[in-house]
């Protein structure tokens, strides 16, 4: 073999070699070609065949690792900026092949290889363990790419006693609906008291609430044993002025009877006394009359004090019936207030303990009663547009990956199995 037939069979051999690494290059990415992305890190090699040598001439000046900025450009020399990204390696290679013929006027472009050294990283948010940015991979998907974030994201705790931490959170939940339910209740019963009604009406929160029968029974009774023991202090209060007015009525009749003794003792007096001023009569019995129509006034006195001391005791009667009203108002309004400071704070603490729950479901992966098994939704942010995605949608480089955890709603929403 001659020197000549040697070099041009080593020319041919390393065009061929150029040709099948970038051939290799597409491959390796599927059926679909690779296209350059922000942050690529690129092995560019400038080659040129010379004719007199029967050889190629690599011109290492121009050769090396390049990346593809922000603005999707190689600053390549002796070119400039290059459009880079959205295009494929083999297409870069060619765009800078012409470039550099046409720059340094070139009678015949120079070969030119663009091969990926390094791609630019995706990045993994959400609900994965360890989020953040990874280097991407030919043929890297959505699943994969949480694999690489450490997959679902589990406390410790819950995933070694997942059953423990969803009866410990349900549980604390199912008490505090169990006493917000009463607090419900006590609140329409203190409404039915307010209102001097003799049943409670249903809170609408409650209704279809398998419990409810119980929770009315209990405050039913309370609201009867109150009813009855206020009818018992008014009954009381009523009987007494009642016997107060029958005394009043019995001293009215005393008061006549006397104020008629009275009148009939002073004008037997009054004639018994000019007897006796004309010696016809003697004057002890003038004495004995004065006795007696004294003695008549002071009765009649006594009548008309116990008249008055009735009637201040009927009064007295009465404004104790008002008072006992009043406080029972009073205190009703007052506990009624109590018991809606208690609900809303009760509200709240179900709020935040709902969110336990769900929480203690997503990240132990165990359903709530009448919901679906958790399961993650995934979206692909790509050039600032958010894209759903499925497990095995592939993923660019630059890709933002979002992971979701959610519960299933099939049944009627996250909460309503619990209330």
């Amino acid at each position: 073999m001659t020197i000549a037939t040697h070099r041009i069979f080593s020319a041919l051999r390393f065009a061929s070699l150029c040709f099948v690494s970038v051939a290799a290059t597409a491959a390796a990415h599927g059926a679909e070609p690779y296209l350059l992305g922000v942050s690529d890190k690129l092995s560019i090699k400038v080659v040129q065949w010379k004719a007199a040598d029967s050889a190629f001439e690599e011109w290492t000046a121009l050769g090396g690792d390049y990346v593809v900025g922000a603005d999707g450009n190689v600053n390549f020399p002796m070119v400039g900026p290059t459009e880079s990204a959205g295009l494929t390696s083999t297409d870069l290679a060619a765009s800078l092949s012409v470039a550099l013929q046409q720059s340094l006027g070139l009678a015949t472009a120079p070969a030119v290889t663009v091969e990926v050294a390094e791609y630019g990283p995706i990045y993994v948010s959400g609900d994965v363990a360890t989020p953040g940015e990874y280097p991407f991979a030919p043929n890297l998907t959505v699943v994969k790419a949480l694999a690489l974030a450490g997959g679902e994201r589990r406390s410790a705790e819950a995933s070694a006693r997942p059953e423990r931490e969803m009866l410990t959170t349900s549980g604390a939940l199912e008490v505090l609906r169990d006493e917000y339910n009463r607090l419900l209740v006590r609140r329409a019963r203190l409404d039915a008291e307010l209102a001097n009604q003799t049943e409670i009406a249903v809170p609408p929160e409650l209704e279809g609430n398998p419990d409810l029968e119980n929770l009315l029974a209990a405050e039913t009774a309370i609201l009867a044993a109150q009813k009855r023991q206020a009818d018992a202090q008014s009954s009381s209060l009523s009987d007494e002025v009642g016997l107060l007015n029958s005394q009043i009525e019995a001293f009215g009749q005393k008061k006549t009877s006397t104020e008629a003794q009275l009148v009939a003792a002073r004008d037997q007096l009054d004639k018994i006394t000019a007897l006796s001023d004309d010696g016809l009569a003697l004057a002890s019995r003038v004495s004995s009359l004065q006795t007696n129509v004294a003695d008549l006034e002071s009765r009649l006195l006594d009548t008309e004090t116990a008249t008055l001391q009735a009637q201040q005791d009927i009064a007295a009667a009465e404004r104790e019936q008002a008072r006992l009203t009043d406080q029972r108002i009073s205190d009703l309004s007052q506990e009624r207030q109590t018991v809606d400071g208690q609900i809303g704070a009760l509200a709240l603490k179900i709020a935040t303990q709902e969110g336990l729950v769900e929480e203690a479901a997503l990240y132990t992966g165990v359903a709530l009663p009448g919901d679906d098994a958790p399961h993650y939704s995934y979206a692909i942010i790509r050039n600032g547009e958010e894209l759903p995605a499925e497990p095995n949608t592939p993923v660019s480089a630059g890709d933002v990956i979002v992971a979701k955890l959610a519960l299933g709603t099939t049944t009627g929403g996250n909460r309503a199995a619990l209330r």
